[in-house]
C-alpha cells in the first residue's frame, strides 16, 4: 500500500477520515489528497513529478476592511436614501375546524369523542368496525 495522505493512498482504498493514518494531524488525509488533486493543478503536476508532500496547503489569511468614519452629512443622505418599511397585512385568523360527527370513526380520531359518545353506535364502536374492515380487505 502507497503513503497515506497521498492522492494514490485514496486510489488504493483508503476512504475514510477515521482509517487514515493522517487522521487529526498537521498532515492531509488520503481524501484531502485526492481531492486536492482534482482542483489544484500546481498540487497535481507536484504529484506528478513526485515533489508533492502531505502538509496541509496555508492560505494567507483574509483582511477584513475597516469600516471609516462618515460625517453627519453622509449619515443623513444614506437614511435618506433608505426605503420605508412596507406595512404588512394582519394576520387572518385561522378557519375553525368542523366537529367530527358522532357515531363516526373520524370522531373517534378527532379526540373529541371517545368515551361519552352520545349516539348509540358509539364512535369507539364506529373506529373498531372500520379498522376491522380496513384489515379484511388488504389481507394477503
Amino acid at each position: 500500500m502507497s503513503a497515506h495522505g497521498t492522492p494514490q493512498g485514496y486510489d488504493d482504498g483508503c476512504r475514510g477520515k477515521s482509517e487514515c493514518r493522517n487522521h487529526r494531524t498537521k498532515l492531509m488525509t488520503c481524501i484531502e489528497a485526492h481531492i486536492r488533486y482534482q482542483g489544484d493543478y500546481v498540487y497535481r503536476t507536484a504529484v506528478d513529478a513526485g515533489t508533492a508532500t502531505a502538509a496541509k496547503e496555508v492560505y494567507a489569511a483574509v483582511k477584513v476592511p475597516r469600516l471609516v468614519a462618515e460625517s453627519r452629512s453622509q449619515a443623513a443622505t444614506r437614511a435618506s436614501r433608505a426605503k420605508p418599511k412596507v406595512a404588512t397585512a394582519p394576520k387572518k385568523e385561522p378557519k375553525p375546524r368542523p366537529k367530527a360527527k358522532h357515531g363516526t370513526a373520524s370522531g373517534y380520531k378527532s379526540y373529541t369523542c371517545r368515551d361519552d359518545c352520545p349516539e348509540e353506535f358509539t364512535c369507539r364502536m364506529a373506529a373498531a368496525v372500520s379498522r376491522k374492515e380496513y384489515h379484511h380487505r388488504n389481507r394477503t
